[in-house]
């Protein structure tokens, strides 16, 4: 018989067994149960593999747009592209939170 997967949701203790009532005749009781404790840590393993895939692709993702508009020179310094949102352009730079950043005003 095949080894069933844990469900969405399901707590080790119920899985377990759920698992083992479903495998003892063939395996028996001892083997089951390490059978079914494996089983789901290997698919919580996987599902975390796959959130943290989600999330560093995420992160990634933002970065990349973060950088779109920023010329990274080969000393590490950097200039802004394009320092303003479309419809906007810079007059001057102002002090916000300790830094000076563009100063971006609406285009009449």
């Amino acid at each position: 018989m095949p080894i069933p997967n844990p469900q969405a949701g399901e707590s080790q203790d119920d899985f377990v067994s759920r698992c083992v009532s479903q495998i003892y005749d063939e395996y028996g009781q001892e083997q089951s149960v390490a059978i079914c404790i494996t089983k789901y840590n290997e698919m919580n393993s996987i599902k975390r593999k796959n959130e943290q895939k989600s999330v560093l692709s995420r992160m990634n993702k933002y970065r990349e747009d973060e950088l779109k508009g920023i010329n990274l020179k080969d000393d590490g310094s950097y200039d802004l592209k394009e320092p303003c949102w479309s419809g906007y352009e810079q007059y001057g730079t102002k002090i916000v939170d300790g830094r000076e950043v563009p100063n971006c005003i609406p285009i009449d």
